[in-house]
């Protein structure tokens, strides 16, 4: 008999979010061999909640049920804590319901939808995998979304202490989150890396890019920050440099939204710099021109926030065969990478004096940017690849599903 799969996070295909892409491409090759998939997501949008998907449709063998949910948007927490209420009450009712799964899959987003992917498991006498894109609460804590010692954060901690006990199997995306799990309680850890598509991101030489091209990127040296200017992230380095460089032709491009991309804005105009660029970000076919357009691209963490969370960023980066500039704490997934493999630089957060003086290196050493991305790119096919990391989840998936 075929083995049944059902997966729950709050945005799945078509939809451009992070978390939908990798889920996507997990049930994908899932069904590619064989395994029936039925994905629970919300019916919303993530970067345009007026969005609205169908509430069941079928994409190839998988079939996708999405929950009606309110749209308010991520603006404010009152309406991205409805929007998330509104969707976990329709998603419980689908993940009760229908055939009985072999394995529930509950990703972090909502935070809270690992528990009731793991309560529904164990309803349906089902296994239950929380694969945690983000460590929670201990992200909020550090994010001061919210107080460890207030009633709710006492509830959200037990919740997912509860969580990490009683999931059959938890998915970490690098070695120091699945410690950061491991000490949190979780009994079952795997590490999973994330990946990209490259096969659709491969190297190639900035002048090749249509969108550098039109962007009148042509002999600049682009310095570009790709993705969601997310809370965790730190920007005050990165402009600092930008300021420091404004009259050396270092153009720094942000390409994406977030919640900080409107205070971002407003910092760079009290600053003038008019070497910060702002565009929007691009879908998934157009990721990799995009990535060739840049030189040297941009990975940001605020202090604390190694093992938290692992920006899909970078696996991108590395796949367009680009070096890394990785401005955060010394520790984590990322400047373990790029620590080991040499694929770039990793400069602490504040450091202007040093950050400056990587971007002029990259800049005026075009043979050791060539090196770098290189070994950026090798490493990507070694490690990083789609079908490598989606055939080692699928496989931990149907192990579970055998009880092994």
């Amino acid at each position: 008999m075929k083995s049944r799969f059902l997966f729950a996070n709050q945005y799945a295909w078509p939809d451009a979010a992070a978390t939908a892409q990798l889920m996507n491409d997990v049930v994908e090759e899932a069904s590619a061999q064989g395994v029936q998939c039925r994905v629970v997501a919300s019916d919303r949008g993530y970067s345009d909640p007026s969005v609205r998907y169908p509430r069941d449709e079928t994409r190839g063998s998988a079939r996708y049920q999405r929950a009606p949910a309110t749209a308010f948007g991520r603006e404010r927490v009152i309406g991205r804590v409805t929007d998330y209420m509104t969707f976990l009450a329709g998603a419980a009712w689908r993940l009760l319901r229908g055939g009985r799964p072999d394995v529930v899959v509950g990703m972090s987003t909502p935070p809270i939808l690992g528990a009731l992917a793991v309560a529904a498991a164990r309803i349906r006498g089902a296994r239950s995998a929380y694969w945690a894109m983000d460590v929670y609460p201990d992200l909020a804590f550090e994010l001061g979304a919210m107080r460890p010692n207030s009633v709710l954060g006492r509830a959200f901690a037990a919740l997912s202490r509860w969580t990490l006990r009683r999931a059959d199997l938890v998915i970490a995306l690098g070695e120091t989150m699945a410690g950061r799990l491991s000490t949190a309680g979780a009994r079952n850890v795997a590490v999973v890396h994330n990946w990209a598509d490259g096969d659709a991101i491969r190297p190639m030489k900035a002048e090749e890019s249509r969108i550098s091209a039109e962007r009148k990127w042509t002999g600049k040296f682009v310095v570009l920050y790709s993705g969601n200017l997310g809370l965790a992230h730190e920007f005050d380095t990165l402009l600092a440099a930008a300021e420091a460089l404004r009259e050396e032709g270092v153009l720094v491009a942000f390409c994406g939204g977030g919640p900080r991309r409107a205070e971002v804005e407003a910092e760079v105009k009290r600053r003038s710099l008019t070497n910060v660029e702002f565009h929007p970000s691009v879908c998934r076919e157009e990721l990799g021109d995009l990535l060739a357009a840049g030189q040297l691209h941009a990975v940001t963490m605020r202090p604390r926030m190694a093992g938290l969370l692992v920006p899909s960023k970078v696996y991108g980066i590395l796949a367009a065969g680009r070096p890394i500039l990785y401005v955060g704490p010394a520790e984590g997934e990322i400047h373990d990478i790029i620590s080991r493999e040499d694929v770039g630089s990793s400069v602490r957060g504040g450091d202007v004096i040093r950050l400056v003086a990587e971007i002029r290196r990259f800049r005026d050493e075009p043979a050791e940017r060539a090196r770098a991305g290189k070994r950026a790119r090798d490493l990507f096919d070694a490690k990083f690849t789609r079908s490598g990391q989606t055939c080692k989840l699928v496989a931990l998936l149907a192990n579970l599903a055998r009880g092994a």
